[in-house]
């Protein structure tokens, strides 16, 4: 099967888009029928919400599932570089010819009517996941979670809450217990709860939400963390549990770590063949791209003096930025950004966060993406906060940029810089 056959019917969805997004369920549900319903025929699914850390958790738990033996179908949003990277068929990528027939599938079932991307991509992938028997399903939610396209399972077995800050406020909401009660629209009755002390205002929606719908609410509390070189404890529900460091770069990944390791601590009895004290050793080979990603080869990386740290990281709000910035000064206190970011939000707010270790921004607009600031709208914000800064026409200018500076680089600011970034560096996620 040829890749343009795939690439055009994936253009072709796009088409379908409704022009005003208003979220709702109708949409999916209607194609959901029309397709046979196949979310009805999916594995005991985990369903993860939240703002930051998602896909980190996700792949922590596909990781130490799959070292457990147990076989793992996930769904991820958006991609970096492929489609497929959404869709994985027994934790392996979805291939090319299965992709588009699952694709060509839900297309003639459609017929045309107004649908988003999402919604249409999500049924799709329900359908390939109804095909294939597996034991779990890791279900990352898209946007919010109420209204969300994935919140239409019925066989989920856990929810986990991820931090919950500000984010698409435009959808969710102004105020954090707003979107704290979007997030916690994926709790179902008498199905547990897995999440991590947040904020008052957001723990006391989760907790409201957990008491309304009978579900056990498994609370970690990052206060009892104890971390040492190689390894780290908390408790859940006053059970100790010791853990190695995952091999993600952050303290933020703790967090997330624990709520993977104590999700499958949960929910162990409902598999009989699940090894809770193996699956622990899937926490040291946890790959997940983008996320304070070292590189130290490609095409692009090449360019820059060996002698200098890359990192690419995705993070694009305000929270991320706070977690991006103290991976940052673990390493090194000096740092030039290559930076790209979406209308969607501010720059400023996120620059801010990074300002004590940046010594220089060199701005690029993000291709492909219409809702992208240009190179020299981020030039202008940036250059009035008087931070040293240069504009580059693409990222290849960019890094031509930047190897002129004896600093270290990272790449930041949008999923969709470092998908562009992976594809032109020549190190695409598999």
């Amino acid at each position: 099967m040829s890749l343009k056959k795939l690439d055009d019917i994936l253009i072709k969805i796009q088409k379908y888009h409704p022009k005003y997004i208003d979220l709702n369920l109708n949409r999916i549900n209607r194609l959901l029928q029309d397709l046979g319903n196949p979310h009805q025929f999916l594995p005991p699914t985990i369903h993860i919400a939240g703002t930051n850390g998602k896909g980190s958790t996700l792949s922590i738990l596909r990781s130490m599932l799959k070292e457990s033996g147990l076989t793992v179908h996930s769904y991820t949003s958006p991609h970096l570089v492929n489609f497929n990277e959404r869709i994985r068929i027994k934790d392996k990528l979805i291939s090319n010819k299965f992709l588009f027939e699952i694709l060509s599938m839900t297309d003639k079932v459609n017929n045309n009517q107004e649908i988003t991307f999402f919604e249409f991509t999500t049924a799709a992938a329900f359908l390939a996941f109804s095909k294939i028997k597996a034991d779990i399903l890791l279900l990352e939610v898209g946007l919010g979670g109420r209204l969300d396209a994935t919140n239409v399972v019925p066989n989920v077995i856990a929810s986990i809450i991820t931090e919950i800050s500000f984010d698409h406020e435009h959808f969710l909401g102004s105020t954090l217990s707003k979107i704290s009660k979007e997030k916690c629209g994926i709790i179902k009755n008498r199905i547990p709860v897995i999440t991590i002390s947040q904020k008052n205002a957001i723990m006391r929606v989760i907790k409201e939400n957990c008491l309304n719908k009978n579900a056990a609410l498994y609370l970690i509390e990052k206060k009892s963390f104890k971390v040492s070189s190689n390894s780290f404890s908390f408790y859940l529900d006053k059970e100790n549990i010791d853990i190695p460091i995952p091999s993600l770069r952050g303290n933020h990944q703790l967090d997330n770590c624990a709520l993977s390791t104590s999700c499958l601590k949960v929910i162990s009895k409902n598999f009989k063949k699940f090894n809770f004290k193996k699956s622990i050793k899937g926490i040291k080979s946890v790959n997940w791209p983008a996320r304070s990603q070292l590189i130290n080869k490609g095409k692009l990386a090449s360019k820059i003096d060996k002698n200098y740290v890359i990192i690419l990281d995705g993070a694009h709000n305000v929270s991320g930025a706070k977690a991006l910035s103290k991976v940052l000064s673990s390493i090194d206190t000096k740092w030039q950004l290559i930076f790209g970011y979406l209308k969607t939000r501010k720059p400023s707010d996120f620059l801010n966060e990074l300002k004590s270790i940046t010594q220089r921004i060199i701005t690029t607009e993000i291709t492909g993406q219409e809702n992208s600031f240009s190179s020299k709208e981020l030039f202008d914000i940036i250059q009035k906060k008087g931070v040293s800064v240069n504009k580059s026409k693409n990222l290849y200018e960019a890094i031509e940029i930047a190897s002129q500076n004896k600093l270290n680089v990272c790449i930041c600011g949008s999923l969709y810089l470092a998908g562009e970034f992976l594809k032109n560096n020549q190190t695409i996620p598999n």
